[in-house]
């Protein structure tokens, strides 16, 4: 009763950070303040309350919050990405493999729960379907959890601080949709999220309120954004729920891979901006952009720091939409593809190469 009691006050709490934090007009504001103060409640070892519906909802409207900015000219661009969509996710799974052995030494973790850890897919997804490879579940569970943590902190920051501001409409500039029309609007993302389960797509209750959302905005039937409070309620959601996979018990004995993980994060981050640069300069889109359609993080998180910085968010999700599709699907198939090439263990000699060479 009491522990409940406690975590009822920390999410009354979570929800008072937020506020504050869109008060001072802090990026991403409902998303990152919540989850920071979720997260110290969770670490202290105060056991927060089951969340799963909750993260749910958050997603249903984040979801088609980014679903109504679509415009028939945005479907049409979208089109015209989709084979650097394909390219770009496949170069995430490539950077994945570079750092999978690095990562597997420095952790003594196996190769499986290496790769596992790193690949930016679904927390819940990547610790299913990496256990059944072998892969210890609470190990990749946290090093997800730190990887949506870290970008989701770090990445709007510096690109306010230091990117560019798009200069497209935001959401801000457009008409609230009248209580009705939204309420029509959550019932056909609710259909829609029933079919992308129906099918077996992953993260069906983002991709199928995006879906329906875009298909109703896109072929005119509504304009208009999200009210303001379901908006900031959704991303408070996904704030909370990621601030509670910090459990201090899935911690116990792991805090060390805990550093490792925020570091290989940032490598990550570090070679995937160095492939942002060059989609910048050959597609002509802005560097801030290009960071976000590339970036390891999640599609609800990235997408509203596009939002934020007036970014095009529906290409960004566009770009998310399609890695955590090829992901999510075909992760454990690439994994096995690069055992039976041995491409771990090519690298792990190359590793063994260099380090006799730097003792020379």
């Amino acid at each position: 009763m009491r522990a409940s009691v406690l975590a009822s006050c920390v999410l009354i709490i979570a929800g008072l950070a937020g506020w504050i934090a869109s008060a001072l007009a802090l990026p991403l504001a409902w998303v990152l303040a919540p989850m920071l103060v979720v997260a110290l409640a969770s670490m202290s070892g105060l056991r927060m309350p089951e969340i799963r519906t909750g993260r749910r909802i958050g997603q249903l409207i984040v979801g088609s919050a980014i679903g109504l900015t679509m415009t028939p000219e945005a479907a049409g661009m979208l089109v015209l990405w989709s084979p650097l969509m394909v390219l770009t996710a496949l170069v995430a799974i490539g950077v994945t493999v570079l750092l999978t052995v690095p990562f597997a030494r420095l952790s003594g973790q196996g190769t499986a729960t290496a790769f596992f850890s790193l690949t930016p897919g679904g927390l819940s997804e990547m610790a299913h379907v990496g256990a059944a490879e072998g892969a210890r579940t609470e190990v990749v569970a946290l090093a997800q959890a730190v990887r949506v943590a870290v970008l989701v902190t770090l990445l709007p920051l510096l690109l306010r601080n230091f990117g560019e501001d798009g200069g497209l409409l935001s959401q801000e500039g457009r008409p609230d949709l009248p209580a009705f029309v939204y309420a029509g609007v959550l019932l056909a993302c609710l259909v829609s999220i029933r079919l992308v389960r129906y099918i077996g797509a992953n993260n069906p209750w983002m991709i199928g309120a995006l879906l329906a959302a875009a298909l109703l905005a896109g072929s005119g039937l509504v304009s208009g954004r999200t009210p303001a409070i379901p908006f900031a309620l959704g991303q408070y959601l996904i704030g909370i729920s990621i601030g509670a996979r910090f459990e201090r018990e899935r911690m116990k004995g792991i805090l060390r891979i805990l550093g490792l993980a925020m570091g290989m994060v940032l490598v990550m981050s570090l070679l995937l901006a160095g492939y942002a640069w060059l989609l910048s300069r050959i597609s002509g889109q802005g560097l801030s952009t290009t960071i976000l359609l590339t970036s390891p993080g999640g599609m609800a998180e990235m997408a509203l720091t596009a939002t934020a910085l007036h970014l095009n968010v529906m290409l960004v999700a566009g770009f998310h939409f399609v890695r955590s599709f090829i992901v999510n699907a075909y992760v454990s198939n690439f994994y096995r593809l690069f055992l039976r090439w041995g491409v771990f263990g090519h690298i792990e000699r190359l590793l063994d190469r260099l380090a006799g060479a730097r003792r020379r």
